[in-house]
């Protein structure tokens, strides 16, 4: 599982972006969002470059990933 650090995150639509868009690319994508914490938990086939790149395209910088 990738965990991502995601700026400027601050509320329910925000999240519901993120996750939409994650799903679009992986329908089996296992995705948490915690608007508190800033984080973006993904489980996918995708790799992390792709994942940040795509969160980053909604409008979210994402200043760190680690593995979890």
């Amino acid at each position: 599982m990738l965990e991502f650090q995601v700026e400027n995150m601050s509320c329910g639509s925000c999240a519901n972006v993120i996750s939409k868009a994650i799903k679009t690319i992986d329908p089996n994508v296992q995705v948490s969002v915690d608007v508190v914490s800033q984080t973006v938990r993904v489980k996918s086939g995708r790799s992390e470059k792709e994942l940040a790149n795509l969160i980053e395209e909604c409008g979210y910088p994402v200043s760190k990933s680690t593995v979890v």
